[in-house]
């Protein structure tokens, strides 16, 4: 959650005009109407999950949430949706274990900074290696602190990465973690700048892509989606291919080619992407032991 110093020094700016709130996060007259629009409709996308009305939702909102922390905005995030989902089901539903997983391009810092500490919060960030690409953050090292060490997991995906890799990942790693965690909801901070004509970023998701990764999820969890980064003109088709997903109802076809859009990406993708993964399996093995197999989970 945020601090109340942080939340009156939002208002404050709207109050007295201010325009931005540093590090490309902007405000205007009407935001914080806006913002409290949008986080009440991430509560009411947890509500109907948690009370059993229904088994995943997806919240349809902007301004997105996972660069924000405790008491800091940047990267067009003002309040961490996924923060203040958490703190909701905690309070108003008894709920413990929560895993969020990331699938933007770009490292989910805010929401690290504000759970790395908590032992009963899961964090997965799947994005594009920080090297050069902003917030410079999201380490395969950083696995969190205690009494949390291992609840937080970055993998640093090499540009050009698609689905493909992505689907390896989750076979490999995060499909295994999340059953041994069991949580009893997840959140995906659902970011669409990892596709391939996003021009924020170079990782090349396409539509099998996020059907096959918000449906393996939906097939076994409780699943509430929250829309975070991607500026590109698929973001209609994008959210309709996640509600698909999270329905296990395929109807929108992939109009990629597949072999053309693997032609096209740098030869050492899958070698650097196989380094990487094989450099987190070996920080993550000593707290899930990945080598073990999972108990398979049914909702």
């Amino acid at each position: 959650m945020h601090t109340e110093e942080y939340v009156a020094s939002v208002t404050a700016s709207i109050q007295q005009s201010r325009k931005n709130l540093g590090k490309d996060t902007y405000l205007c007259e009407g935001s914080f109407d806006v913002l409290l629009q949008s986080i009440g409709a991430v509560l009411r996308a947890g509500e109907v999950v948690a009370n059993g009305s229904c088994d995943h939702s997806f919240a349809l909102v902007r301004p997105p949430g996972h660069h924000s922390g405790k008491c800091t905005s940047g990267g067009f995030c003002i309040f961490n949706n996924s923060a203040i989902l958490v703190h909701f089901l905690r309070h108003a539903f008894g709920i413990k274990k929560v895993a969020i997983l990331n699938i933007d391009a770009h490292a989910s810092d805010g929401t690290y900074g504000i759970f790395s500490a908590d032992p009963e919060v899961l964090c997965i960030s799947v994005h594009q290696d920080p090297l050069k690409v902003y917030p410079y953050t999201g380490f395969i090292k950083d696995i969190g602190v205690r009494p949390a060490l291992g609840l937080s997991i970055n993998m640093e995906m090499p540009p050009r990465s698609g689905n493909r890799e992505y689907g390896i990942l989750f076979e490999d790693i995060i499909e295994k973690v999340m059953r041994k965690f069991d949580p009893e909801i997840i959140i995906v901070e659902c970011g669409f700048d990892a596709y391939h004509k996003e021009s924020l970023s170079e990782l090349d998701l396409t539509v099998d892509g996020y059907y096959d990764m918000i449906n393996l999820l939906a097939s076994q969890w409780k699943v509430v989606c929250l829309l975070e980064g991607g500026y590109h003109e698929d973001i209609g088709l994008l959210s309709a291919v996640v509600l698909e997903g999270l329905m296990g109802r395929r109807t929108i076809k992939d109009g990629i080619d597949q072999v053309d859009l693997l032609a096209s990406r740098h030869i050492n993708t899958r070698k650097e992407f196989q380094e990487k993964l094989s450099k987190l399996k070996l920080i993550l093995n000593p707290y899930w032991d990945l080598n073990k197999p999972a108990l398979c989970h049914t909702k």
